[in-house]
């Protein structure tokens, strides 16, 4: 090895920072295997297929597939150890991570218990170096207002350890205007609040999400490329897209790599941050994102770089964090 890889291997990398990272879509196969085996009487289909998808609706009922293998609040302490140490090793140093509590609660799970098996998980890694995580409630959207009122009750019982919320799910399903009051309620309470949108429905759907729901950020985004009154709306705004690039492609969203339209995003002028979304639903983390960026889209070295220092300045960490983290790459 030559003196110039040797002073590269020991130089610290860069630090990272994803912002649209849902936990369950990161529990890898293995551990789903185990999860499934610990269930006697278990007749579960071989979970491999779950993790490809051949359409968005298809993805949606793998992920819900693969929730049914959570049953005790241990079981998310072992799925959040995992997300820290893989996001540890690359070099993540902090993520805001959604999580779907009702789909649990409605299932006898007392929310409490959950998040502090997850809590502690986080506080376990962070000794060892781990990233901090903050946690996004996420709606299921497809299950209307009720869900997102839940969430909110959920939220008001963390005793502050809980960033913000979130809606997700199918875009077509229920109109935004159904949750407007749930995120203004949230945002007085002192909430963040994000919305996914402009992923399998289009420009219409970022509309929304911006106007009615007063997201500050917008999960995916892509479809607002079509629009070129919206480009300019969120270059003049500043409201960042959490862009998953891998997610696109392999939910159908986006039919090849040539086709996504990050770049055209990025050259408009629109605040762009990538994120790997369900990163073991989806084969890919987030330095296998970014290395696609390079590789697959063709993106320079100082593109990524501004991308990653994007998603910094995006999270919701507080200003004197984001300072340190820029400081530090």
């Amino acid at each position: 090895m030559s003196a110039q890889r040797r002073a590269a291997a020991r130089a610290p990398r860069a630090p990272f920072v994803e912002i649209h990272l849902h936990l369950e879509g990161s529990i890898s196969l293995r551990r789903l295997r185990q999860l499934l085996e610990t269930r006697k009487g278990s007749r579960a289909a071989d979970p491999r297929d779950w993790y490809r998808h051949r359409s968005f609706p298809e993805f949606l009922r793998h992920f819900a597939l693969v929730t049914q293998a959570l049953r005790e609040p241990e079981d998310f302490a072992l799925i959040t150890l995992d997300l820290c140490r893989r996001l540890r090793h690359q070099g993540v140093a902090a993520a805001e991570a959604f999580f779907s509590p009702v789909i649990f609660t409605r299932r006898g799970l007392p929310f409490l218990e959950i998040l502090d098996a997850m809590e502690e998980a986080v506080s376990s890694e962070r000794r060892r170096g781990g990233p901090r995580i903050a946690w996004l409630l996420d709606a299921v959207r497809q299950w209307g207002p009720a869900g997102m009122e839940q969430n909110l009750e959920c939220a008001s019982r963390a005793g502050g350890r809980v960033l913000g919320i979130g809606l997700g799910g199918d875009e077509t399903s229920v109109p935004a205007e159904a949750f407007a009051s749930f995120f203004s309620a949230a945002r007085n309470q002192g909430y963040r609040t994000v919305a996914h949108a402009g992923e399998f429905d289009g420009p219409r759907s970022v509309w929304k999400a911006l106007e009615v729901l007063g997201a500050e950020r917008i999960g995916h985004g892509i479809r607002a490329a079509e629009d070129p009154l919206l480009l300019e709306r969120l270059r003049r705004s500043r409201i960042p897209l959490e862009v998953c690039p891998t997610s696109n492609l392999r939910t159908g969203v986006v039919r090849r790599w040539s086709e996504h339209p990050l770049p055209r995003l990025v050259a408009a002028g629109v605040r762009v941050t990538v994120n790997s979304d369900d990163p073991a639903l989806f084969r890919t983390s987030l330095r296998g994102e970014f290395l696609a960026l390079r590789q697959r889209m063709c993106l320079g070295a100082a593109a990524t770089e501004r991308i990653r220092r994007e998603a910094i300045r995006a999270s919701f960490l507080p200003a004197r964090e984001k300072r340190r983290l820029l400081a530090a790459g």
